[in-house]
């Protein structure tokens, strides 16, 4: 694989990396829409939202999506990195385990009137997943 056709992806979670690989292309959720990073692309910094991450790997056989919170994503010298709290994999993605929790936040939410910021973010995130997959 020539170093002109493929990026390399690094996804990181807080003090760890979660994915690194050589790919065709990546698209990310970037705060003011979906932006395909590909071979060549111009250096660039994204904030981004919750949402999907759609890599296409290197010999274009396989489609790979992460769902992810919001964060940030660097793009320099053919090299993406996506920084961000949460990552999952759609295929590790168990939608009965997440409307489980949905339903363990919600319970706390009205015993404590109110969830701490940590809690909103983890609903927000696992809402988005269920909205995703109800579509």
């Amino acid at each position: 694989m020539g170093e002109q056709d493929s990026i390399f992806v690094k996804m990181l979670i807080p003090q760890k990396p979660f994915s690194v690989k050589e790919v065709l292309s990546v698209e990310i959720p970037a705060v003011d829409g979906p932006y395909l990073v590909l071979p060549r692309r111009a250096p660039a910094m994204k904030l981004l939202k919750d949402g999907v991450v759609t890599i296409i790997n290197a010999d274009q056989t396989k489609t790979e999506k992460y769902f992810i919170s919001a964060g940030v994503a660097k793009i320099r010298d053919n090299a993406c990195t996506i920084l961000t709290h949460n990552i999952l994999s759609v295929e590790d993605i168990k939608i009965d385990e997440i409307k489980k929790s949905l339903a363990e936040y919600k319970e706390k939410e009205n015993k404590e009137s109110h969830l701490d910021m940590i809690d909103q973010k983890k609903t927000a995130f696992l809402e988005m997943i269920a909205g995703y997959f109800a579509k």
